[in-house]
């Protein structure tokens, strides 16, 4: 299943979002997913669900934003970072 690449890379990126900003834990993640991206929505959730653990988005739920077309895109991080 390329579900799982797909998802690990998410989680990496996501991690390094995270890391670039000093934030202690990420809230939600939100991708953009085209109907035509290849990728099945309930593998891609079940994979993430599997592969979070353990990492920053462990608590963190994935919101795909379903549309039309071949997106897959990571659209926003809701991550919780210090007062600077």
């Amino acid at each position: 299943m390329h579900e799982y690449s797909v998802v690990q890379s998410l989680i990496e990126r996501v991690e390094r979002e995270a890391e670039a900003r000093g934030a202690s834990r990420v809230v939600r993640v939100h991708v953009r997913l085209g109907e035509y991206a290849g990728v099945d929505a309930g593998l891609l959730e079940t994979a993430y669900d599997t592969f979070r653990e353990r990492t920053i988005c462990e608590n963190a739920p994935l919101v795909l934003d379903r549309v039309s077309g071949d997106d897959l895109i990571l659209q926003r991080i809701e991550m919780e970072v210090p007062d600077v």
